[in-house]
């Protein structure tokens, strides 16, 4: 009997082991809620387009690591039904790109002034941790948050793009320079992540558009980068199934 207990001990030491790593990583998925005083949050409260609207509540962020010389804070404003209350899904947002090496700044945002509303939901996997972890209890106008920026790789994916990260640099149509992505959480087919494509010009963002110049070109986890033949081929849904395909020519 103690032979076997010493066989067995540490193949259970392995197992509380990793049940502890487990548990930690997914403490850490949730956002970590800071002080509304920090000068940073301050900051973009001052600069909150919406900050005045009585029926918006406004929430700030800001991403735990800088990518390609941008620190990227953001608010988020999002959307209360009283029918069953927060959706993860359904918020508005303004995303600031900050370039610690020129100063310039890059707003990205889907608010649309003819309408005064967001032309499209920002779908987050930060939003998503911060709504379902069981301590969450709404939120409150001025409440502030460290996001986490997600290198998760998709290995069954047809492209290196990370799914769960809500901005990456990757260069999408093959001029040797890297385009501002925007991920969409579970926005795409069968709740696979979504993209859009942004060109950083000297002075704004400007939407990547398919060969008709009209309708947008968005990116999922089945498109396809064809360097060779400098082509971007997607596929079209309808419902359950897919009936075409889309291709960018750069």
């Amino acid at each position: 009997m103690i032979t076997l207990m010493k066989k067995l001990l540490p193949i259970l030491l392995a197992i509380i082991l990793l049940a502890s790593a487990c548990t930690k990583q997914s403490r850490n998925d949730v956002p970590e809620k800071v002080d509304s005083e920090a000068q940073w949050v301050q900051e973009l409260a001052k600069k909150n387009p919406l900050k005045d609207s009585i029926n918006i509540t406004s929430v700030y962020f800001r991403f735990d690591t800088i990518i390609n010389d941008f620190e990227v804070n953001g608010i988020f404003y999002p959307s209360y039904f009283p029918e069953y209350g927060w959706d993860a899904h359904e918020n508005g947002v303004y995303l600031y790109f900050h370039s610690l090496n020129t100063g310039k700044e890059y707003c990205y945002t889907t608010w649309d002034n003819t309408c005064g509303c967001f032309s499209s939901y920002y779908m987050s996997i930060n939003i998503t941790n911060i709504v379902y972890d069981k301590s969450f209890g709404g939120f409150k106008n001025g409440y502030a948050y460290i996001f986490h920026y997600n290198t998760t790789i998709d290995t069954t994916s047809d492209n290196s793009l990370l799914p769960y990260a809500e901005y990456q640099f990757y260069d999408a149509d093959f001029d040797g320079e890297e385009e501002l992505i925007i991920g969409s959480y579970v926005g795409g087919p069968h709740g696979s992540p979504c993209y859009d494509i942004y060109d950083m010009t000297d002075s704004r963002l400007v939407q990547k558009r398919a060969d008709d110049g009209f309708s947008s070109f968005w990116l999922d986890s089945d498109s396809e980068f064809d360097s060779e033949n400098m082509q971007i081929r997607n596929t079209i849904y309808c419902g359950a199934y897919a009936w075409g395909g889309i291709c960018l020519q750069s």
